[in-house]
């Protein structure tokens, strides 16, 4: 493991701010060990603790045109490794929260947060079900929300079934156009909805 005297702090964060590579490569080589074994100490997992040191040379490298030459590197590189550890430490104490209340309060959340999700894609197709030909819209709503068959609805209507046939699947092709396009929900609600 490489030393860096402290004599040369400030030939290192002049070079650095000027993004010497070189010289951040150098910083890397002389502190990663110390601060990854420092997180270590704290967050009791080496796979958190190296995605920390990654944390702090990322931050070090996007401040590097503000640093102080007058600043001992070791300290600052170290304070930003603690503010890191405080704000991984939180998030992680807010995560266990957030899943215990889930755990607690499960089929509440859950069925909630599902009814939302689909009220909001039932809302979408009913919005572009709307733009479709006044013909269309009430072929597929017959069969879509009716669950009529192709030949009920022909009848109903008195049109063929080749009609019918043809008038879903523009609808369908139109539904595919404007929600494909979309998020995954969406995606899986037109295929549990709208084959």
């Amino acid at each position: 493991m490489k030393t860096i005297p402290n004599d040369q702090d400030n030939q290192i964060i002049e070079q650095l701010r000027a993004g010497s590579k070189e010289a951040f490569r150098s910083l890397f080589d002389a502190f990663g060990p110390k601060i990854h074994a420092f997180a270590l100490s704290y967050l009791k997992n080496n796979a958190d603790a190296e995605e920390l040191l990654q944390e702090v040379f990322l931050k070090l490298w996007e401040v590097r045109a503000s640093l102080d030459i007058s600043k001992n590197i070791k300290s600052l590189l170290f304070k930003i490794c603690i503010n890191l550890i405080y704000d991984f430490i939180r998030r992680k104490n807010i995560e266990k929260a957030y899943l215990d209340y889930s755990v607690n309060n499960q089929l509440y959340s859950e069925n909630t947060w599902n009814e939302v999700i689909y009220n909001d894609m039932l809302n979408t197709v009913n919005l572009l079900v709307a733009k479709m030909p006044e013909q269309r819209q009430r072929i597929f709503r017959l069969c879509k929300e009716e669950g009529l068959s192709n030949d009920e609805i022909a009848k109903q209507l008195n049109l063929s079934r080749r009609t019918i046939e043809n008038q879903l699947y523009r609808a369908v092709s139109f539904l595919k156009e404007k929600l494909l396009t979309g998020s995954l929900p969406v995606f899986l609600f037109f295929f549990f909805h709208c084959k």
